[in-house]
C-alpha cells in the first residue's frame, strides 16, 4: 500500500484555484473517495465524466493541499481512496464531505449575524476547522473564495439574542410564552399569550409561529417587533399543528385555506419564471406567444399581489378575479402619487 498523501512529513503546498466545473468536480471527488472500498481511476474516470489524465491531476492536487490519500491493488487494479480512520478523526464522527457542506452553510445564516444563533454557528465553524489539517483547512477556504452567496432584506437580530434564546427553549419544552410584541402600524406593544410551536427561517428572517391565545388563532410573528418573551409554568401539546401542511398553503410564510391563483407571464418573463419553484402546489403550462401559464393553490392573496406587482405588465391574473381587481387598484394608487414637498 502506497500513502499519497498524510500527516507525517513536510508537505509541498501550491495553491489550488479550482473553477466552474473544476470546483463542482473535486468536490465530488472528495465525496467519492471517502468511501472504504475507494475507486479505481477507470471508475473515477466514469463518474466524473473526464479524462484519465485530469483524474490523475485532480487526485494529485489534492495530494497537495494535505489530503491523505492512499492507492492498493486489489486483483491487478489500483484503487484510491483516503487514508482509513481520516474522516473517523473528527470528535463529532461526521465524514470529512459532511464536515465540508457544514462549513459552508454558514454562508446562508449569514442574514442571522448578530444573533446568538449566527455567533453559535460561528462558533461551531472554528472547532470544525481545528480538526482539519492545516492543509485541508487552506484546500477550503480556497474552494470557498469560489462560490459566493448573497442576501439581500437583512434584519438586525443584535438586540434581539434574550428573545431568541428564550423563545428556542419555550419551543423545545413546550412552554406558553407571553410575549410583547408591537405589529406593523403600531406604537405601542400589545401583550399575548401564545403557545409556540416553531421557530420558522424564511426569506432571509426569523419568525415564530404559534397559537396565539387572544385571537384563539394562528399567528406568525416577526421575531425582530417581539420586544420581551417569559416563560409561564404552563405547557402546550403541539400534536394537532401540522408545520408542513400550513407552510405549504402559504406563498412565502402567511397560511391558511388556500385558494387557486392563475397567472399568465409574457414569453420575456416565461424562462425566468419556468427555472424556479416559487410554491410547492405550482405547475406550468404553455400559453400563446412563447408565454406561460403559472397555477398556484396559496392562503394569502397579499403575498402574490407583493410579488405580482413587481413583473408589472408581464404579469396577467387569469383568477380570482378579486386579485386582479387589487393588483389595478394598488396600480392606479401608486400612479396617482405625487412627490410633495421637502
Amino acid at each position: 500500500m502506497m500513502v499519497a498523501g498524510g500527516y507525517s512529513g513536510p508537505i509541498v503546498i501550491r495553491a489550488l484555484m479550482p473553477r466552474g466545473d473544476q470546483l463542482s468536480r473535486q468536490w465530488k471527488l472528495v465525496r467519492l473517495l471517502s468511501g472504504k472500498l475507494g475507486r479505481s481511476l477507470a471508475q473515477l474516470r466514469s463518474e466524473l465524466g473526464v479524462t484519465k489524465r485530469t483524474v490523475q491531476r485532480d487526485i494529485k492536487g489534492l495530494e497537495r493541499a494535505g489530503f491523505p490519500i492512499v492507492s492498493e491493488a486489489r486483483d491487478g487494479t489500483i484503487f484510491w481512496r483516503f487514508i482509513e480512520g481520516f474522516a473517523a478523526e473528527s470528535p463529532v464522527s461526521l465524514t470529512l464531505t459532511e464536515l465540508m457542506a457544514l462549513y459552508y452553510s454558514r454562508g446562508l445564516l449569514r442574514p442571522l449575524q448578530g444573533s446568538e444563533i449566527y455567533d453559535s454557528l460561528e462558533a461551531a465553524m472554528q472547532k470544525i476547522g481545528a480538526t482539519l489539517p492545516a492543509e485541508s483547512l487552506r484546500l477550503m477556504r480556497e474552494l470557498e473564495g469560489a462560490v459566493a452567496v448573497s442576501t439581500s432584506g437583512w434584519k438586525d437580530y443584535s438586540r434581539s439574542r434574550e428573545v431568541m434564546d428564550k423563545l428556542t427553549k419555550a419551543v423545545l419544552h413546550r412552554y406558553t410564552v407571553r410575549i410583547e410584541h408591537t405589529a406593523v402600524g403600531y406604537k405601542n406593544p400589545v401583550s399575548r399569550e401564545v403557545d409556540p410551536y416553531k421557530l420558522w427561517y424564511v426569506n432571509n428572517g426569523l419568525y415564530l409561529v404559534g397559537l396565539d391565545h387572544r385571537s384563539e388563532d394562528l399567528r406568525v410573528f416577526a421575531v425582530e417587533r417581539i420586544n420581551s418573551v417569559s416563560l409561564t409554568n404552563r405547557r402546550f401539546d403541539p400534536s394537532g399543528f401540522d408545520f408542513e401542511k400550513f407552510a405549504q398553503s402559504a406563498f412565502v410564510m402567511i397560511g391558511g385555506e388556500a385558494q387557486e391563483v392563475e397567472i399568465k407571464f409574457s414569453k420575456e418573463q416565461a424562462p425566468y419564471v419556468s427555472e424556479r419553484t416559487w410554491h410547492p402546489s405550482q405547475s406550468i403550462v404553455d400559453g400563446r406567444n412563447g408565454g406561460i401559464v403559472l397555477r398556484l393553490k396559496v392562503a394569502d392573496l397579499g403575498e402574490i399581489k407583493r410579488w405580482l406587482i413587481g413583473f408589472g405588465a408581464d404579469a396577467l391574473v387569469m383568477k380570482p378575479p378579486g386579485l386582479r381587481r387589487e393588483i389595478a387598484s394598488e396600480c392606479a394608487r401608486m400612479s396617482k402619487r405625487r412627490v410633495g414637498p421637502k
